[in-house]
């Protein structure tokens, strides 16, 4: 319901429904709720709802601290041991080092390759 609303405008609960497969049933008692909280913009008279003022500005702040559309993102801390690796997304990532190495990734894209050595 957010993608459909993330414009800023007035969409009708009907236009809604069809596009997400929801019930306008449902819609209007979730909307009646969100309304509450300030969240939308709810007009149950005319069954038209849009994002309220300030949840669209926190999306909006967080799509350009983002620079892309909503998307997924891994993290995690891996400790590799030396001389040995580990398979993540298809790459293997090595430690060619003699001591223990600590990774801290996050991603949202695909990694290709990591190797660790001395320098």
């Amino acid at each position: 319901m957010f993608r459909v609303l993330e414009n800023g405008m007035w969409h009708s609960l009907k236009e809604i429904a069809e596009e997400i497969k929801v019930p306008v049933e449902k819609l209007e008692h979730y909307c009646g709720t969100l309304s509450e909280h300030g969240v939308v913009d709810y007009n149950s008279d005319s069954g038209i709802v849009r994002l309220g003022h300030d949840f669209k500005r926190i999306i909006m702040k967080l799509k350009a601290e983002e620079e892309a559309e909503w998307e997924r993102i891994g993290a995690g801390t891996v400790i590799i041991p030396p001389e040995k690796g580990f398979q993540i997304q298809g790459v293997y990532i090595h430690n060619m080092t003699e001591r223990d190495i600590q990774f801290e990734l996050t991603f949202n894209k695909k990694l290709k390759e990591v190797v660790v050595s001395n320098a």
